[in-house]
Formats: structure tokens, C-alpha cells, sequence
């Protein structure tokens, strides 16, 4: 009887662990520029904004949890074509924004507040000049 507790203990935790792997696959993966916009900075619950909450509650196992599913995100963003501008242009400001997610999740990962908040201001810049260059109508 133990036994049996004991496996059906494990198969729930394998099943948890497994949502949550999906979960996080799902949130790492968009059909188009504007979904990676959504879920990184405007929607509600945008890993832009959770992170900013974690980081300045001390939750750094959340902000590390979302900081990873952002840089999976990001890396796909240069995969797309511009609305407008020019390729090269394009992948030189995609390759930077991936870059700067990367340099966020590492500083969370070393608990890192100020360095958090440096590579946050950092992306946060980036938009204007990205928005002027590539984003249509």
C-alpha cells in the first residue's frame, strides 16, 4: 500500500512538472512580431512586467522562471521579416535585444537588483529606435 501512495505521489509530481514544462514552451514560442511584443512588454501579465514586480519583491525564482521563457522569445524575434526598414538594420537590433534579455536573466540569476534593473531601462530604450525603424503602420 505505500508503494502504491508512493507512486501515485510521483506520477503527480511528473505531471506538474510536465504542465509547467509546457506552459513554459508555449510562452517561449510566437507566430509573429506582435506576439512576441504581447507577451514580452504589453500585455497584462507581459514578462516585462512580472519581472519588474519579482525582482523588486525579492522573487527571484519567479523573475528566473519568467527571465527564461523571455530569452527563448526574444531569440526568435530576428527570425521574422520587418514590417519596413531595412534586414540588416533588423538583425543587428534583434541580435542586441536578445542580448540584453540574456544580460537581465543573468543578473537575476546572481540576484542581482541594480543589474536587473540596468539591463530592464536598457531593453526599455531599445524600443523607440527599433519602433522607428521597423514597425509598420
Amino acid at each position: 500500500m505505500y508503494r502504491l501512495i508512493v507512486l501515485a505521489g510521483l506520477l503527480g509530481l511528473v505531471a506538474v512538472v510536465s504542465g509547467a514544462a509546457q506552459a513554459d514552451d508555449k510562452d517561449s514560442k510566437a507566430k509573429d512580431i506582435g506576439e512576441v511584443m504581447k507577451k514580452a512588454h504589453t500585455a497584462d501579465e507581459a514578462f516585462r512586467k512580472v519581472i519588474a514586480k519579482a525582482v523588486k519583491d525579492k522573487d527571484y525564482e519567479s523573475a528566473a522562471t519568467t527571465a527564461k521563457a523571455w530569452v527563448a522569445l526574444s531569440s526568435q524575434l530576428g527570425k521574422f521579416d520587418p514590417p519596413k526598414g531595412e534586414k540588416a538594420s533588423w538583425k543587428k537590433l534583434t541580435t542586441k535585444y536578445a542580448k540584453d534579455v540574456k544580460s537581465l536573466a543573468g543578473a537575476i540569476d546572481k540576484k542581482n537588483a541594480r543589474g536587473a534593473g540596468q539591463a530592464l531601462a536598457t531593453i526599455n530604450k531599445s524600443c523607440g529606435p527599433c519602433h522607428k525603424a521597423h514597425k509598420g503602420s
